[in-house]
């Protein structure tokens, strides 16, 4: 066999696995949870589906870029993405920014973790942020290798529960989803005040799926690039086809499962209804049957980790070296610091903030790819 065709070989373990790692950096705090899925694409009704399947184009687009790039480039940073699509300038100001949004982002891990815990078990909130902190420091002290390999495993496991809980929940109570269209169609949200209502992304799909596909851009630019460095291309985009198909489908069943049973409370807390809750996927664990919802919730926390833990080696690695002591000690301190922030925001207003606003700006690295890829293009055609 030459050495050309055990290139092109594609080891099918390792395109799950790579597949498994971006399912399980999507699927975090607010996927795991329901809270993104309430205010990306459950709160406009059947135009979420438009929504998931604009996103799925927006997402195949630049991680496709991103791995292609990686590949080729093999930058000793991931971050140095930006620099490559925004020029110099630009570039640097959308490193640093990126690089503040995932550290930020890891914020909302904590406040995740802290009420998944909370919610379910009635624990005291800091048990589930300590717990999600010390095990993200740990595992990125042990650097982006073993990292993949962690959270590719737990990946697959996450979406199989959130699709089973989709598709269990839709048979029970499919026939409730006229009326749930109804209900988030005119806001007749049970418990709601008079000014009060279901949380949403933007004033329409199109700009939800938009922000959506902006922040999780942010979140993917360095680690997709990385990813391309370390992986054969073939290997890295099979995964990310994979993977894309797999969040989709789990986007769609767990939006149409929460607007089926969008005025439905929780066993445990009847004021906290599917519309306005932090974790709104523990609800629909219940209904299903309540000893599943214990378990769940662990599963839950593990995306939250898988998530956490990228986002917390985003901004280490962009100013120290992996392996050193200051690549060490700078985790621990980032780490604490975002324990501290994440307790004291309340984690659905974390979400709608931090995701949201910042949606708009990776949207327009989209703008420079398109651009980028648009010259490349008319540049191999004047060559030709």
């Amino acid at each position: 066999m030459t050495e050309k065709s055990l290139d092109n070989k594609v080891n099918f373990r390792r395109v799950l696995i790579l597949a498994g790692a971006v399912i399980a950096f999507t699927i975090g705090s607010g996927f795991a949870t329901g809270q993104e899925i309430i205010q990306y694409y459950t709160a406009y009704g059947i135009q979420g589906i438009f929504a998931t399947l604009l996103f799925a184009v927006f997402f195949i687009y630049y991680n496709y870029n991103f791995a292609k790039v990686g590949t080729e480039q093999k930058f000793e940073r991931g971050n140095d993405i930006y620099k490559y699509y925004c020029g110099n300038k630009i570039g640097t100001f959308m490193d640093y920014y990126s690089t503040l949004f995932c550290y930020m982002s890891f914020f909302v891990m904590v406040g995740g973790a802290a009420s998944t815990l909370n919610q379910e078990y009635n624990l005291p909130v800091w048990v589930g942020a300590v717990i999600l902190v010390t095990l993200s420091i740990l595992s990125t002290i042990g650097g982006l290798s073993s990292l993949v390999d962690k959270i590719g495993i737990v990946g697959p496991v996450i979406v199989v529960l959130c699709i089973s809980i989709g598709v269990i929940t839709l048979v029970n109570d499919h026939s409730q989803l006229a009326a749930g269209m109804e209900i988030v169609k005119n806001g007749a949200f049970e418990g709601a005040t008079a000014t009060e209502t279901i949380k949403n992304a933007g004033p329409n799909w199109i700009s939800s799926a938009v922000s959506y596909a902006g922040f999780v851009l942010l979140w993917f630019a360095s680690f997709t690039t990385a990813l391309g460095s370390q992986n054969k291309k073939k290997e890295l985009l099979s995964g990310i086809y994979i993977g894309t198909a797999a969040i989709c489908v789990a986007i769609v069943l767990i939006m149409l499962a929460q607007i089926a049973n969008i005025n439905e409370a929780g066993y445990s807390n009847p004021a906290i209804h599917v519309w306005n809750a932090d974790i709104p996927n523990l609800i629909l664990a219940e209904r299903i049957w309540k000893p599943f919802s214990s378990v769940f919730a662990i599963v839950v926390f593990a995306g939250i980790y898988t998530t956490a833990v990228p986002l917390l080696y985003n901004p280490v690695a962009r100013f120290a070296k992996e392996g050193t002591p200051r690549f060490r000690w700078l985790t621990v301190i980032l780490g604490v610091v975002g324990l501290i922030v994440g307790l004291y925001l309340p984690f659905r207003v974390l979400v709608n903030i931090i995701y949201v606003l910042n949606g708009y700006v990776g949207a327009v690295l989209i703008l420079f790819m398109l651009r980028r890829n648009y010259l490349d293009w008319k540049e191999k055609r004047t060559k030709e």
